[in-house]
């Protein structure tokens, strides 16, 4: 089981040294992450035009609201005073009018309340999204600078494992070259030596020169040793002429 994964584990390794290697490069990573950067602040953006765009919304609201309020004010006092002169039919319009501004008032009341619920969740939804893409820029910047150092550790390491391989390759051509060397050398000494003895002609002789230079030097060999001495081993000897 230890040995299964121990080679599980170095399976892995190589297998994500590969990937590492037919990745992406830097400049590829680097121009997916600002993309990603851009599409979230364009996000951002967009969420503060809503907010922007509610905001407005709830302030026409306010208004229309404070325009009603004085209409019922009005309508109010009408009523009162058709009520002073003895206007029944008067102050029974006014009232019926009142009762119908109020109604409306209610009602922009309640978008009111709603566009200020929308909005808050707005920015709410801004504040965070402006959190989320300060910290995207922060691991952004971070993993960039990581890919770069973890890329450049694998170039190091392709290149430490490419030149032991090398090393290797180098070690057999120059052990080839050397046992050429030397049998070249070997092969040179023999043809020297095959030359010195007139086996072989030398450079600008001929065969038969050779070998009469091969004869001169065997008979020269030959009158160079010590002449035979005559006698019977026991008297004074003399040396032959």
């Amino acid at each position: 089981m230890a040995e299964g994964g121990f080679w599980t584990r170095v399976t892995r390794i190589f297998k994500s040294r590969s990937a590492s290697n037919d990745g992406p490069d830097i400049e590829e990573v680097g121009a997916r992450l600002d993309e990603a950067y851009r599409t979230q602040s364009k996000l951002l953006a967009q969420v503060r035009r809503g907010v922007a765009d509610v905001a407005t919304s709830r302030k026409r609201v306010e208004i229309q609201l404070a325009s009603l309020r004085r209409e019922i004010a009005a309508a109010d006092d009408e009523a009162k005073a058709s009520v002073a002169r003895g206007d029944d039919a008067g102050a029974r319009r006014a009232l019926e009018r009142q009762v119908a501004l109020e109604k409306a008032a209610g009602e922009l009341d309640d978008r009111h309340v709603q566009l200020r619920s929308e909005e808050e969740q707005l920015i709410s939804s801004a504040a965070s999204i402006e959190r989320q893409i300060e910290d995207f820029r922060v691991r952004k910047d971070t993993l960039a600078a990581r890919y770069s150092a973890a890329q450049a550790r694998n170039e190091i390491h392709g290149a430490t494992a490419g030149i032991g391989a090398t090393a290797g390759e180098v070690g057999r051509v120059m052990a080839d070259a050397e046992r050429h060397t030397r049998e070249l050398e070997a092969t040179a000494d023999a043809v020297d030596e095959l030359m010195n003895e007139g086996i072989l002609a030398r450079p600008g002789e001929s065969q038969d020169e050779a070998l009469l230079r091969r004869f001169d030097e065997a008979l020269g060999s030959v009158d160079a040793e010590p002449r035979a001495v005559e006698g019977d081993g026991h008297g004074p000897h003399q040396i032959s002429q």
